[in-house]
């Protein structure tokens, strides 16, 4: 009865700000001099999860962190296509191997293994209307390494509606990916890294503050009963506010889940010289009343060709195993003008001593071909990153691996 009361108690929250949009005249977005450019609120190419290869790290940024120039953003473009459906799609192959130890020190003969990995996605984008979207993106995949030869069932990776309610407020319903917070090496402001595997509802405003969201997340709570019914934790309430005053961006959020207690965070972002500063903070309150902290700080900067991402993290989650970790990573492109790009990523634990590095070249010799070697390290025994040798088919201390890698789209 008590979780019902909550439920009802967030959707008279949610009709308040609707009264409140419907007597609002629409304000600017941002301040005068700088603005908040939300680069992933528009697109299916841009949310999307990230991956543990290095590159990727550069990818896709948060879409709460970047500070620019003055640019008007006009959110109803992205309803405004002057085609009605958008049909779109790529294919990806991987194939190599490598060789590596297992355990320290690193002598003996090495491991050796070879695989493949296929993917394939198809997506669709309709627009019947300026006033509303569906975008969905089917994938199936096939992986060697994990003992399938065969192709995983075609099912959707995406699949949302969109709706525009008077330039006012923007909703968007079904399974979606978001990504809050300022880190990209440690995250632990991203609260909503676990929609992926759920039923999101969202609604933005962009003329309150410089942007309020409020998400409602849907997703089984572990161990609760496949039943059909609702049980206590399967769902999430979160909210998230921008507000940008002069050159820095401030941001809050919160989430709320009734059998893991409650979040926050706060976050500031700003441009100095060329170079993105950010720091984050989140407490964390279990439902038992216990408060622990983490913090990140961390500054990005970009050449013409070379990009450069450095963080600190405080972890104050577990009281007897307090962490500080170090994290840095660089992106070469097209190397004196030739396609050939390395780059490497290492994340460091200094209270352990432990940590994990990936070091790696590439080359694109023909069109839609990429040679891919990397050398995966872990040291220690405290493992930083979970999905470390998520791209690598050797789960071992030290490896070396080649991967020829054949990707199309259209």
């Amino acid at each position: 009865m008590q979780f019902e009361k909550k439920r009802l108690t967030f959707f008279v929250f949610l009709s308040l700000i609707l009264f409140c949009q419907l007597i609002c005249l629409p304000e600017a977005v941002l301040a005068a001099e700088f603005e908040i450019s939300r680069d992933n609120e528009d697109l299916e190419a841009e949310d999307t999860p990230y991956e543990d290869d290095f590159d990727s790290i550069f990818d896709d940024p948060a879409e709460d962190i970047v500070v620019e120039q003055p640019a008007d953003i006009d959110y109803r473009n992205q309803f405004e296509e002057s085609k009605k459906i958008v049909v779109s799609g790529d294919f990806v192959i991987r194939a190599g191997g490598g060789f590596g130890w297992t355990d320290e020190p690193f002598d003996g003969y090495p491991e050796k293994v070879a695989g493949a990995y296929s993917k394939a996605t198809i997506s669709f984008d309709a627009r019947p209307d300026p006033t509303i979207r569906i975008f969905g993106k089917l994938k199936t995949e096939m992986d060697s390494d994990n003992g399938s030869d065969v192709w995983s069932r075609l099912d959707f990776d995406e699949l949302y509606c969109d709706y525009n309610w008077l330039d006012k407020s923007f909703f968007r319903l079904g399974k979606f990916y978001m990504t809050w917070g300022q880190g990209r090496l440690f995250r632990p402001a991203n609260f909503m890294e676990d929609c992926e595997d759920g039923t999101s509802f969202r609604m933005t405003m962009p003329n309150v503050l410089d942007g309020v969201t409020l998400v409602s997340l849907y997703k089984r709570y572990p161990g609760s009963p496949n039943d059909g019914k609702l049980h206590k934790g399967d769902v999430s309430l979160a909210g998230h506010a921008d507000k940008t005053l002069g050159p820095i961006n401030f941001s809050a959020a919160m989430l709320y889940n009734q059998m893991d207690g409650q979040r926050y965070s706060g976050s500031v972002k700003t441009v100095i010289l060329g170079t993105d500063l950010f720091a984050d903070y989140v407490l964390n309150r279990s439902d038992e009343g216990d408060i622990t902290h983490e913090a990140l700080a961390g500054f990005y900067h970009e050449w013409e060709n070379i990009k450069f991402y450095g963080e600190y993290y405080y972890d104050g989650r577990i009281e007897d195993d307090v962490d500080h970790c170090v994290g840095l990573a660089t992106d070469f492109d097209n190397l004196f003008g030739s396609p050939v790009g390395m780059g490497f990523k290492w994340l460091h634990s200094v209270t352990d001593n432990a940590g994990q590095f990936i070091g790696g070249f590439s080359i694109s010799p023909w069109k839609h071909v990429k040679i891919r070697m990397a050398i995966p390290w872990q040291y220690g025994d405290k493992e930083l990153d979970k999905d470390f040798y998520e791209e690598f088919p050797i789960n071992s201390k030290l490896a070396f691996t080649l991967f020829v890698e054949l990707s199309a789209g259209f």
